[in-house]
């Protein structure tokens, strides 16, 4: 387990996400007569809250300092154009880039007719099937996918693929 302030990888380099404390934190007033680590267990409770996602897909991509992670829909659109599901402000990415979608159980990244490709891993593709920890590149946007299932959230609530994947 990584402390808060100690360097460390997740998925990659990540910041700090200031976020608004839950509504508990906001009413409880700390005083002084509180058994001692008592406030730092609740701001620890809080914090480690964050790192831990709902079941389901997601992706992970860098904003600047930030990373945001963004859940995937059974079918969700990634594009420039301000219709797409993920809208990704940047001149390298087509209007209609890419589709994520659910086929077989398995989700799926098809291109979308787009000018400068898909990439997964490094690799160009038309389309190809997303196993958790894959390098997704649109445009010039890198982002990672993400796939949480109940039992990393019952472990060490660390991500893992709920499946292995299949040749």
């Amino acid at each position: 387990m990584n402390r808060l302030d100690s360097p460390g990888k997740v998925l990659f380099e990540m910041t700090a996400m200031t976020l608004p404390a839950p509504a508990s934190l906001e009413c409880e007033v700390p005083t002084l007569v509180t058994r001692s680590g008592a406030l730092l267990h609740r701001v620890r409770a809080a914090a480690a809250a964050v790192w831990r996602l709902a079941p389901g897909r997601y992706l992970a991509i860098r904003d600047g300092d930030d990373v945001v992670v963004l859940p995937l829909g059974r079918l969700t659109r990634i594009g420039r154009r301000a219709t797409s599901d993920i809208v990704l402000d940047d001149s390298t990415v087509s209007r209609r880039h890419a589709l994520v979608l659910d086929r077989g159980g398995w989700p799926v990244i098809a291109d979308d007719r787009s000018l400068n490709g898909v990439f997964v891993n490094g690799r160009r593709v038309q389309e190809a099937r997303l196993v958790h920890g894959d390098e997704v590149r649109i445009g010039d946007r890198v982002m990672r996918y993400v796939e949480v299932t109940n039992a990393s959230n019952a472990g060490r609530g660390e991500p893992s693929a709920s499946r292995s994947p299949q040749s």
